[in-house]
């Protein structure tokens, strides 16, 4: 697991993409993560703590910290969790899997 602190997701995320084994697991867990992306922003956009967060859900702030840090691939249970707690609702659409790599 690589940890970069004092950055942001999104240099983060720069950084990262660079090596190509690292782009392909990108894409096989990008809906889970693009929906956490979108989460994370909500939940700072709203100004929402960890800490409150975790206890709306349930759950501990370090499961938090670990979702946003990316050392947790989020389940579909857990994302629809973490957007109840945000007051969202999470939905998604089935495409062809060529629309989703022309992006």
């Amino acid at each position: 697991m690589i940890i970069i602190k004092g950055i942001s997701w999104e240099e983060g995320e720069k950084i990262l993409l660079q090596n190509p084994k690292l782009i392909l697991e990108r894409e096989r867990t990008g809906p889970e993560f693009q929906a956490l992306r979108q989460l994370i922003l909500l939940r700072k956009q709203n100004k929402i703590s960890q800490e409150k967060l975790a206890e709306r859900i349930q759950r501990r702030q370090s499961h938090i910290a670990r979702l946003k840090s990316g050392e947790v691939v989020p389940s579909l249970v857990m994302l629809k969790r973490y957007a109840r707690g945000l007051g969202q609702v999470l939905s998604f659409n089935i495409i062809p899997e060529k629309e989703f790599y022309e992006k």
